[in-house]
């Protein structure tokens, strides 16, 4: 049966790789579109994206989009074949109308760049297997800007001219004469002369003249700034622009809004007294949209003489309200299905906070052949405040920002264990001028109590120290990058650092140097570490919604003297789950390559200090609200030699597994799990439905004794993966 089950799988791929739509088709079929600069090929998307004739979507040197399409028989639109045609892709054929005016918009996308005398042409080669459309482009020499001069056509912008011509961006070394440059200069001169009171100054009022007479290339550019143009009960008039005094800032809101003097003082209010600034605008608007208690915010202005009444209009959010959120979590990727209730209060004592009361539960939904479908869960109760600025520092050079104390009761529960956690916080969260959330708990207490263990589970622990009574205490540091996007690609970024117990172990061994080697506070011992993980992802867009999504986790965890050898369960990683090695079901792989009959005899919790991860997603539409995605995962936890060396389990003294759990770069390949699948995602506009069946391609666990898949164990080698939300 395996065999037929392989032969069947490189028939699909023979077949898929062999379809040649050509053979279908009257006309040339475009198989391959190629730009070359300068007789080198280039994926510029500056040129690719103005091609009107685009290639069909090639997976893997195959086109299963157009077989999908050729599939539905000319004449036949059955609901089937309508569905085929929807899904699929229509052959791209050879049209010499468009392959001109791409010429065109080449041509024409040259001298955006300051190439003024391209030469641009294209050639078509065919072939049975289809044809290959190549444009080809020589820009020439590029137009720079040799010199530039401003002036203005009033007097009141004059004094600032030469801090304008000294600051240019256009000066800066031989600048292209590119469009986008003199758009971005346009935007800097209106920002400029806006921070410095020229409230009627916006992008329109700059003009450029560019001379190149005599010097090809070599551009003389004129940088002209208009005066204001506005309409009267006369027309259209003219006036010199002037700087602007903001005299009066006042607010107005319903009644429903009822603000106390500390509610009104924590508002974003703009500077008065002093010339308009267009950034304290976009800030104060920018810190509105983070009160939850307000629903919308903007700043009118009102021209009195050469002064500006502004005025704050405010409209309320609902009072108090229930929200329902379902998601997934992060949570080293372990619960594939979280939601929450969120039962809220705005604005209850008049001082703009927020009050919430939120229920939180999850479930690790994955389904193999050694696990029940719902292996693992929590459930959370989390009462909080929050309220804008962040508490003892008001005048903080941040952007938005807001202060949250919250106090938490949470369970987890597995058959091998049941443990309640108690958890109190101060947060600050902020957003800088880049864009950057950061997120800061400068107090951040848990106390874990541990209700009930298996007694042949807690035998089989490396981490038995973070199987009891534990407190974690001290700082945690989260960073979130504003998404970046170039072109199709866009890219996320977040820091996670944290420490406990570094103050206080300082406090205990300073006052008592010749205690226990592990203190306690409450009789409770305290857990002692450094941790730092870092999560990249990035997006890259395609045409049809059919895109590619990666991602890549770096994880390392320093224990310290009260915490000898293994970090707490909390705060260990893990491989496995609905979010992250989508092949395995969570804590039943690593660290390393640990022997899978460790796991199956004694039900032992898999866990690292180290964790490095690889993921990658194909994503497509398939019909409607569903689509499908290909996947593959890979990663694996680790030990390192100084946590094996500190640790009392009798296990990792073993020599050969401590070759198999510690990292090493040597053994990275080989002790690390490979899996891929396939999934589908079912959106229901507020959150998607996941599917992914995941599977075991690689598996450290089993080195020695056929790590790699068969078809045959697929049954045993695969897990079925539910949850809400995407992966990553």
């Amino acid at each position: 049966m395996g065999r037929n089950h392989l032969l069947s799988a490189i028939g699909l791929l023979a077949t898929l790789a062999s379809c040649q739509p050509q053979k279908h088709l009257d006309d040339p079929w475009i198989r391959r579109v190629l730009v070359t600069l300068d007789q080198r090929p280039t994926d510029d998307e500056a040129y690719t994206e103005v091609l009107q004739i685009r290639p069909n979507t090639n997976v893997f040197g195959t086109f299963p989009y157009v077989w999908l399409y050729q599939q539905a028989r000319p004449g036949n639109f059955s609901g089937y074949a309508n569905w085929l045609r929807r899904i699929g892709e229509r052959p791209v054929l050879w049209d010499s109308t468009l392959a001109q005016k791409d010429l065109e918009q080449l041509t024409l996308r040259l001298k955006q760049k300051g190439y003024f005398y391209p030469e641009a042409s294209y050639d078509l080669q065919t072939s049975r297997r289809g044809a290959t459309l190549t444009y080809s482009l020589a820009p020439g020499q590029i137009t720079t800007v040799a010199s530039v001069e401003y002036f203005s056509m009033g007097p009141g912008v004059e004094p600032y001219l030469e801090a304008l011509q000294s600051s240019s961006t256009l000066l800066q070394g031989e600048t292209p004469l590119h469009m986008e440059h003199l758009d971005a200069e346009r935007r800097r001169v209106s920002r400029f002369l806006q921070e410095r009171g020229f409230f009627t100054f916006g992008p329109e009022a700059v003009h450029f003249e560019v001379d190149t007479l005599g010097k090809p290339f070599g551009a003389a550019v004129t940088v002209r700034l208009d005066n204001w143009i506005r309409s009267s009960e006369y027309g259209t008039v003219e006036e010199p622009h002037r700087i602007w005094i903001v005299r009066n800032a006042m607010g107005s809101w319903p009644a429903s809004l009822s603000l106390n003097p500390t509610g009104i003082e924590r508002l974003p209010w703009i500077p008065t007294g002093l010339p308009f600034q267009a950034s304290k605008v976009q800030s104060s608007t920018s810190q509105l949209r983070q009160i939850p208690a307000v629903q919308s915010g903007r700043w009118q202005f009102a021209m009195v003489g050469d002064s500006l009444n502004a005025t704050l209009s405010l409209v309320p959010s609902p009072r108090v309200g229930i929200t329902w959120k379902g998601e997934s979590t992060a949570l080293s990727g372990i619960y594939g299905v979280q939601s929450s209730i969120d039962l809220f209060d705005n604005n209850p004592w008049g001082g703009l906070e927020h009050v919430h009361l939120t229920l939180s539960g999850g479930v690790g939904a994955q389904w193999a052949d050694s696990s029940a479908l719902f292996n693992t869960y929590f459930l959370d109760l989390e009462s909080g405040i929050q309220w804008p600025g962040i508490w003892g520092w008001n005048d903080a050079p941040v952007q938005t920002a807001s202060t949250r104390v919250s106090l938490s009761l949470g369970r987890q529960y597995r058959r091998e264990f049941d443990r309640l956690a108690i958890r109190a916080a101060m947060n600050y969260l902020w957003t800088d001028r880049e864009g950057g959330q950061w997120e800061l708990s400068p107090t951040d207490l848990t106390y874990i109590d541990l209700r009930q263990i298996d007694s042949t589970f807690y035998q089989a622990l490396s981490i038995k120290s973070g199987f009891q009574d534990v407190l974690l205490l001290g700082p945690r540091l989260r960073i979130v990058r504003p998404s970046v996007q170039r072109g199709r690609w866009e890219r996320r970024t977040e820091w996670t650092m944290e420490t406990s117990g570094i103050l206080t172990d300082l406090v205990a061994r300073g006052l008592h140097p010749q205690g226990a080697e592990i203190r306690t506070v409450g009789q409770v011992p305290y857990a002692h570490y450094l941790r730092a993980k870092l999560d990249m992802r990035w997006l890259r867009r395609g045409t049809k919604d059919r895109d590619w999504a990666f991602r890549t986790v770096l994880g390392e965890l320093y224990t310290l003297q009260n915490t000898p050898g293994l970090p707490p369960f909390e705060r260990a990683f893990f491989a496995g789950g609905s979010n992250d090695l989508r092949g395995w079901i969570n804590f039943r792989l690593g660290p390393g390559a640990l022997p899978l009959a460790v796991f199956d005899s004694t039900g032992y919790l898999g866990s690292g200090t180290r964790k490095l991860l690889v993921q990658s997603e194909y994503r497509f539409p398939l019909t409607g609200s569903l689509s499908g995605a290909l996947f593959s995962d890979a990663g694996n936890t680790w030990l390192t030699a100084r946590n094996v060396e500190q640790s009392a389990n009798p296990m990792l003294q073993n020599p050969s597994i401590q070759e198999r759990v510690v990292f090493h770069p040597a053994r990275i390949l080989e002790q690390s799990a490979w899996d891929a699948g396939l999934g589908l995602r079912y959106d229901l506009d507020f959150f998607v439905i996941r599917v992914d069946w995941g599977f075991q391609l690689y598996d450290p666990r089993r080195l020695g004794d056929q790590p790699w898949f068969r078809i045959g164990d697929w049954s045993q080698r695969s897990t079925l993966n539910f949850g809400l939300g995407m992966p990553f």
